[in-house]
């Protein structure tokens, strides 16, 4: 999901160039009908932004503004966030850039290992 929303914030600097900045967050948020804690994984472009028409389709399956595009990398990022109980979001400006951010819950730090991570021993 990451390496697509880079690839597609690369593709909307163009040759122009411009920036690609990922980044962390913690915070609460309501996620599942409830508050909770999520990291959101961010990744801004400079590059020429989404119009407001554009963003209502941009997670709909098969919807692509790509030549050879096939419109199903954003709506299969989102369906696997929502798998994961997170969702995915869109935030874009025309000629100012897009930030899409990935709305994770948190896992408890002990929740983090599995069972096999346990001394086989004991």
């Amino acid at each position: 999901m990451l390496i697509n929303l880079i690839q597609n914030a690369a593709e909307s600097l163009g040759a122009q160039g411009g920036d690609i900045t990922l980044r962390v967050r913690t915070r609460s948020e309501r996620l599942g009908g409830r508050l909770q804690p999520v990291v959101l994984l961010e990744v801004s472009d400079t590059g020429k932004g989404i119009p407001p028409d554009l963003q209502r389709r941009i997670f709909d399956p098969f919807f692509t503004t790509k030549e050879t595009g096939t419109g199903l990398g954003l709506a299969i990022a989102a369906r696997i966030v929502e798998k994961h109980g997170g969702r995915l979001e869109c935030r874009s400006e025309v000629q100012r850039g897009s930030t899409f951010s990935l709305v994770l819950p948190r896992s408890h730090p002990d929740h983090a290992h599995d069972s096999t991570s346990r001394d086989p021993a004991g």
